[in-house]
């Protein structure tokens, strides 16, 4: 009996938000929180046949194979978002190249430009790049492996370090203090 009594004289308690006892306010604190905007940047030319480097992906069928371009590989500052080269390519030569961008926060990628090492035309730009989200991909959710496993650590970009170091299959633990640390 006298356990219900602490019980359900714990629902009346006093507040323990020191603002809200001060006050008396109930009301939440709205943070200031900027809208994100993206920047523009320039799309790299499309990378030499031996500039790839082959990144280890479960999620493409067997005869595929995921690269990046790790010299073009780009993690801004100022919008947080993470700009790369992939190719993916069959085992019979068939590719797609693309130049592309990836929020870890949002969880969405964006593809800015399409690479085709043998046409006339070897870079063509995106009209309207369109935000979509990671998840939305229906097979083979590869890119959804790749934030995962390669570029984020939760929501923020890895360090080209790091991402290196993930491509390699030397994977570490996210570390929640990662934004703090200056490992390049």
């Amino acid at each position: 009996m006298l356990s219900l009594l602490l019980c359900v004289g714990g629902l009346w308690a006093a507040p323990t938000d020191r603002y809200e006892e001060l006050t008396g306010e109930q009301d939440d604190f709205e943070a200031d929180v900027k809208e994100w905007k993206e920047f523009r940047t320039e799309i790299p030319p499309l990378p030499e046949d031996d500039a790839w480097t082959e990144v280890p992906l479960d999620a493409l069928p067997k005869n595929m194979h995921a690269f990046l371009d790790m010299d073009s590989l780009n993690r801004s500052d100022k919008d947080f978002v993470l700009r790369y080269w992939l190719l993916i390519r069959s085992d019979k030569g068939a590719y797609t190249a693309t130049w592309e961008g990836l929020r870890c926060s949002a969880r969405e990628y964006v593809i800015y430009a399409w690479g085709y090492k043998n046409r006339k035309v070897a870079l063509r730009r995106a009209k309207q790049p369109r935000w979509r989200p990671l998840s939305a991909q229906s097979s083979g959710n590869y890119r959804l492996e790749l934030a995962d496993d390669v570029f984020c650590a939760g929501e923020t970009p890895r360090r080209k370090f790091q991402i290196e170091q993930a491509v390699k299959g030397l994977y570490e633990a996210h570390n929640p203090f990662n934004n703090w640390m200056n490992d390049d």
